[in-house]
């Protein structure tokens, strides 16, 4: 499939996933499920910044859209993990590692360098997110709590994704 088509049809995937399943969940005030995150982490290595940065302002602005919270919420904390990913990525993985199409993943980086990578990414994501709906210090411990709870929920559910997603092109492939 060609590379832009399958990008918007993920970008597409993601954004309704997000709004009509995760964004409706009611799993507690600790508790976001927050599925899109996915579609920044798995951009490919090899293109350029700001298309990374472009793409993580469009799911951010149609996640916002979309929902029915503050608007640029989701777009600032997109935004942000989209500029942070390349530094992360440094933190986990070699430089040599990084081939031109290579796609952040189970596969590609190990269980234990990308389940580092998703929890620092989801840490970065949620605290940018959380920190500016509650938007005063006071909330800072409660805020933190709903980090981690979060992150942790989010890292779950996206390494599910990648671990059925793996399966199934392993059986597709037979």
């Amino acid at each position: 499939m060609n590379r832009p088509i399958h990008y918007i049809l993920m970008f597409v995937l993601f954004c309704l996933l997000q709004t009509f399943v995760f964004g409706r969940m009611q799993l507690g005030h600790f508790f976001y499920p927050c599925i899109y995150v996915l579609f920044i982490l798995l951009f490919p290595f090899g293109y350029k910044t700001l298309y990374l940065l472009l793409w993580s302002f469009a799911i951010g602005l149609c996640v916002d859209m979309l929902s029915a919270g503050v608007w640029g919420l989701h777009t600032s904390a997109s935004l942000f993990l989209g500029l942070s990913r390349q530094s992360i990525l440094k933190l986990v993985a070699s430089k040599e590692e990084f081939g031109q199409l290579m796609v952040p993943g189970l596969r590609t980086l190990g269980y234990q360098r990308y389940f580092t990578f998703l929890m620092i990414a989801l840490f970065i994501h949620h605290s940018v997110l959380f920190g500016l709906e509650t938007f005063r210090f006071s909330y800072f411990p409660l805020t933190l709590l709903r980090v981690l709870c979060s992150a942790l929920l989010n890292s779950l559910l996206i390494l599910l994704a990648q671990v059925a997603f793996l399966n199934q092109k392993r059986h597709s492939g037979n």
